[in-house]
């Protein structure tokens, strides 16, 4: 019976979250430009270093670029916009967002996740697979990647299987540090630091995080959430334009062996009439209830820093590390069998579990729905993916020669 109810609310959430973006007749997605300014980017709060870092990098260029992407895709797949079931999609799904912990490998960052056609996931993972083999320095073949994605895909969602491991995650987790100490070190290198009346401010709100998580988690000890030390971080390309902060706290008792590595940042705001749709009301709730439909493990601290000010303004969304938290960047990907590896991987997580745990015959009709969306789109969404990444190639040389 909790099966039943579960997945009824899931479908009611769905549809609640869906019916936000319908008018009389609404635009599904937009022709969204691709073409980034750089002043506009510095006025955003892009640092030199981040606008450098992405003028040499066309697939960094393309990271920025996850709103448009989804947007456009819709666009192109207007017509077929009723027989698209909506579905759990991560919303910016790509390679480096592979994430590798000391127990856990997989994508990650579900800020942009929300309910929608698969063909966003689809073109997105598949445009970063064709981008990541313009920059690496062996032979790349993006048709042979692209086709395991897709591959992976659709096998995922006749009958979700056992995943296989990448090699690259036994090869990275041997050359990062697994004792407890020296990764504590390398993330408190990433902090930058607070402001006086900045971390003064945070604290504050700290105060009031700690007696709601001890309404939450009544086993922990005031004690597990004391701040040893805190500072601003700018990590990521996509998202660096987002204020992070990192929090280093006590954990389970005074031995800095068990302490944790916490983040702090505002989840992505909803649009209006955005073809992946998320519930206005919610927060980083929506987040973490993504990150489960998804088939991902809750980390073992989240929650939000209740702020104060404008009862409008974006809450920050918390969640703790897994300890040797390490993400995948291209350098780390060393031949095209690692490359089909990780598309793989990502083809069976994106497709497997959102309709896997429904009721039958529910999961039955989701499963033909979504065999049905594939068949259509699929020859499509290829032939859109090389033509997005052309596009992002051209839009790229042009951002990199500005000043």
């Amino acid at each position: 019976m909790s099966a039943v109810l579960g997945a009824a609310a899931c479908i009611v959430w769905m549809t609640l979250a869906s019916a936000q973006t319908i008018s009389a007749d609404p635009p599904f997605g937009e022709r969204a430009s691709f073409r980034l300014d750089k002043e506009t980017l510095r006025v955003r709060g892009a640092s030199p270093a981040l606008l450098d870092r992405v003028g040499v990098s066309a697939f960094r260029y393309f990271r920025l670029l996850a709103r448009q992407f989804a947007a456009r895709t819709c666009y192109e797949f207007r017509d077929l916009r009723w027989r698209l079931p909506s579905v759990a999609v991560h919303g910016d799904p790509h390679i480096e967002q592979f994430v590798i912990t000391q127990d856990s490998y997989g994508l990650a960052d579900f800020d942009r996740a929300g309910f929608g056609p698969s063909v966003v996931d689809l073109v997105r993972y598949a445009a970063s697979i064709h981008l990541a083999c313009r920059e690496v320095t062996w032979p790349c073949d993006p048709g042979q990647a692209v086709a395991a994605y897709f591959t992976a895909y659709r096998t995922a969602l006749d009958h979700p299987g056992t995943r296989g491991k990448p090699a690259v995650v036994d090869r990275l987790r041997a050359g990062v540090a697994q004792d407890r100490q020296t990764w504590l070190h390398w993330a408190e290198g990433l902090m930058q630091p607070l402001s006086a009346a900045d971390e003064q401010m945070f604290r504050e709100g700290w105060g009031r995080f700690i007696r709601l998580m001890k309404e939450t988690s009544p086993m922990r000890p005031e004690t597990f959430y004391r701040i040893s030390r805190i500072g601003t971080a700018e990590i990521g390309i996509g998202s660096a334009l987002e204020p992070k902060t990192l929090i280093r706290i006590a954990g389970p008792t005074d031995q800095p062996d068990d302490d944790l590595i916490l983040e702090a940042r505002v989840t992505a705001i909803p649009r209006e009439h955005e073809c992946v749709s998320r519930p206005a009301n919610g927060g980083s709730l929506n987040v973490l209830m993504l990150t489960s439909l998804l088939g991902q493990r809750l980390p073992e601290v989240f929650g939000f820093l209740p702020r104060e000010g404008a009862r409008e303004a974006p809450e920050l969304w918390i969640e703790s590390w897994d300890p040797g938290y390490r993400e995948v960047s291209l350098s780390d990907v060393r031949s095209q069998a690692d490359l089909n590896e990780l598309a793989t991987d990502a083809g069976s997580q994106l497709a497997g579990y959102f309709w896997a745990t429904f009721p039958e015959p529910l999961r039955g009709h989701q499963r033909f729905a979504q065999l049905r969306a594939f068949e259509m789109s699929e020859a499509r969404a290829r032939e859109l993916t090389r033509e997005l990444v052309r596009e992002t190639v051209s839009e790229w040389d042009r951002f990199r020669r500005q000043r």
